[in-house]
C-alpha cells in the first residue's frame, strides 16, 4: 500500500463523500474531525517504507507512488509533516458547528489539505503549483457567504494574486532545468531566482503583493479566512524550504538570505504600522496573519539550526492563536454584529469569553509577554539583531504597533466596563475558547515543554544548516 494512498486519496475521496452529505452538518463534522485526527495519528505512530508486523500479516506503507510518469514522494522524513497538516484541520474542523460557518467549508477545506500535501509530495515540482492553484479555485466556495450575488473585492483579488504566482513557478521550473543542464549559465540562474521569488513572493502575499490580506478578511467569513490563511502559507513556506534544500547554488547564495530579512521585515514593519489605524476586527485579523508571514521569513533568512527550529516553533502558537481569534469573531458575527469597532462597543458586557478570548489571542499575536509567541519572539530577536541590528529595531516597532492596536480593541470590546457580565454563550463555544485561551497562557508559561513538539519538521529538510 502507498503512503499516498492514505494521507492524499483518502481524505480527498472523503471529501467528495462529505460534500453530498453537507446538510447534516454534524456528521460532516464529526466524519472529518475524526478522519484528520486519525490521519494525524497514523503519521505519528506508522513507519513510512519499513516492515511492519501486524499479528500475522506484514504490512508496509511504500513511499513512492508513480501516476502517469509523475511520483508521489512521502518519506519517513514527511511523517512529522503529515502529523502536523492533519492535525491543523481536525483541530480547525471540530470548532466549525461552534463557529457557525457554513456546510461546505468542511468538505471544501478537507479536498484542500489533500490537495496541498499532493503539492509537497509530488515531484517534478512543478506540478506543485499546479495543484496550489487547485487549491485556491476549491476555496473560493468557502469564502462567499451563502445567499450573496455578488464575489467581494477581496476574493477576487485573492483569486487573481494566487494565481498570477503559477505562471511564475513555471517559468522557474523550466529555468531551473536549463541550470541543472548547464549550472554555469549565469543567466539562466537570474531568471530561476527571479522567476522563484516573484512566485513565492505572490504565494505568501510578500509586500508589497499583501494587499487582499485584509481586505479579504474584512469581507470573508472569518472561519474561512483564517483557515484558507493557514493552511497555504504554510504549504508555500514548506515549499520554499524544499527549494532551498535541493539546490545547493541557491542554498548557498547569500543575497537570498538578506532578501528574505528585508522582506520579512518589511511585512512586519508595514503590517503593524497600518494595524493601528484599522477599525474593522476581520481587517485587523489580516494584518495579523501578514505579520506572522514575516517572522517565518526572518526565522528562515537565519540560515542555521536554530532558525529551523524558530521557524517550527513559530506554527504551535500561531495555529492556537489564529483558531481561537477566528472562533471568537465568527462567535461575535452570530449575535448579528458586524466587526466594525462601533459595532462591537462594550461587547464584552453580552459576550464575555468570546471577548476574552479574542483579546488572549490579538495579545499573543502581538507578542506580550507570559503569552505563548513571546518566548520566541525574543530569541528570533536577538538571532536578527546579531545579524542586523537595525532590521530588529524595526522589526520591534512593528510589533509594538500590533500590540498597542490589541490594546485599543480591548479598550473597544470593555468600554472601560469590568463590572457583572451577563452570560449568553453556548456551553460548546465556551468550552472550546476557554481551553484555547488557556493553552496559549499555558505554553507561554512553559515553552519548553510545547514549542519544540514541532521541530521533526526538519527532517524533511537534510542539507539545511
Amino acid at each position: 500500500m502507498s503512503a499516498a494512498l492514505l494521507w492524499i486519496f483518502l481524505p480527498g475521496l472523503a471529501a467528495v463523500g462529505l460534500w453530498f452529505g453537507r446538510k447534516r452538518s454534524g456528521m460532516v463534522v464529526f466524519v472529518a474531525t475524526g478522519l484528520c485526527l486519525a490521519l494525524a495519528g497514523l503519521a505519528l505512530v506508522l513507519p513510512i517504507g519499513k516492515a511492519l508486523r501486524l499479528g500475522r500479516l506484514l504490512f508496509e506503507l511504500e513511499p513512492v507512488m508513480n501516476i502517469a510518469g509523475r511520483r508521489l514522494v512521502l518519506a519517513e522524513a514527511d511523517r512529522p509533516l503529515l502529523t502536523f497538516f492533519y492535525a491543523i484541520a481536525g483541530f480547525w474542523f471540530a470548532g466549525t458547528l461552534s463557529a457557525g460557518g457554513h456546510r461546505q467549508i468542511v468538505p471544501y477545506g478537507l479536498g484542500m489539505v489533500a490537495l496541498l500535501v499532493a503539492a509537497v509530495a509530488v515531484e517534478p515540482f512543478l506540478f506543485a503549483a499546479l495543484l496550489i492553484e487547485m487549491a485556491v479555485l476549491l476555496s473560493i466556495p468557502m469564502l462567499i457567504t451563502p445567499g450573496e450575488a455578488r464575489i467581494g473585492q477581496g476574493v477576487l483579488r485573492y483569486l487573481i494574486f494566487q494565481t498570477l504566482a503559477m505562471p511564475f513557478i513555471l517559468l522557474a521550473g523550466w529555468a531551473l532545468s536549463g541550470v541543472e543542464a548547464n549550472p554555469a549559465d549565469a543567466t539562466l540562474v537570474s531568471l530561476a531566482s527571479i522567476f522563484l521569488g516573484l512566485g513565492f513572493a505572490f504565494w505568501l502575499a510578500i509586500f508589497p503583493f499583501y494587499t487582499w490580506v485584509p481586505l479579504l478578511a474584512g469581507q470573508a467569513p472569518p472561519y474561512a479566512v483564517g483557515f484558507l490563511y493557514l493552511v497555504l502559507p504554510t504549504t508555500a513556506l514548506l515549499l520554499g524550504l524544499d527549494f532551498i534544500n535541493a539546490y545547493g547554488w541557491l542554498r548557498n547564495a547569500s543575497q537570498l538570505y538578506l532578501i528574505l530579512r528585508l522582506g520579512g521585515a518589511l511585512m512586519v514593519v508595514t503590517a503593524g504600522v497600518w494595524s493601528l489605524f484599522q477599525r474593522n476586527l476581520g481587517r485587523l485579523f489580516g494584518y495579523a496573519m501578514i505579520v506572522e508571514t514575516g517572522f517565518s521569513l526572518l526565522a528562515v533568512s537565519l540560515n542555521s539550526h536554530l532558525g529551523g527550529e524558530i521557524f517550527t516553533m513559530i506554527f504551535l502558537p500561531r495555529v492556537i492563536a489564529m483558531g481561537l481569534w477566528a472562533l471568537c469573531s465568527a462567535a461575535l458575527l452570530k449575535t448579528g454584529r458586524s466587526l466594525d469597532y462601533e459595532s462591537l462597543e462594550r461587547v464584552a458586557e453580552e459576550l464575555p469569553t468570546a471577548s476574552a478570548g479574542l483579546a488572549a489571542a490579538v495579545l499573543t499575536l502581538g507578542g506580550l509577554p507570559l503569552l505563548a509567541a513571546f518566548p520566541i519572539r525574543i530569541v528570533l530577536l536577538q538571532e536578527v539583531a546579531g545579524q542586523s541590528p537595525l532590521t530588529a529595531v524595526w522589526v520591534l516597532a512593528g510589533m509594538v504597533g500590533l500590540l498597542f492596536s490589541a490594546f485599543r480593541l480591548l479598550a473597544v470590546l470593555t468600554g472601560g466596563y469590568f463590572g457583572p457580565r451577563r452570560f449568553q454563550e453556548g456551553r460548546l463555544q465556551s468550552a472550546l475558547i476557554i481551553a484555547g485561551a488557556a493553552a496559549l497562557l499555558i505554553i507561554g508559561f512553559a515553552p519548553r515543554l510545547f514549542l519544540p513538539l514541532l521541530a521533526g519538521m526538519l527532517k524533511a529538510f537534510t542539507r539545511l544548516p
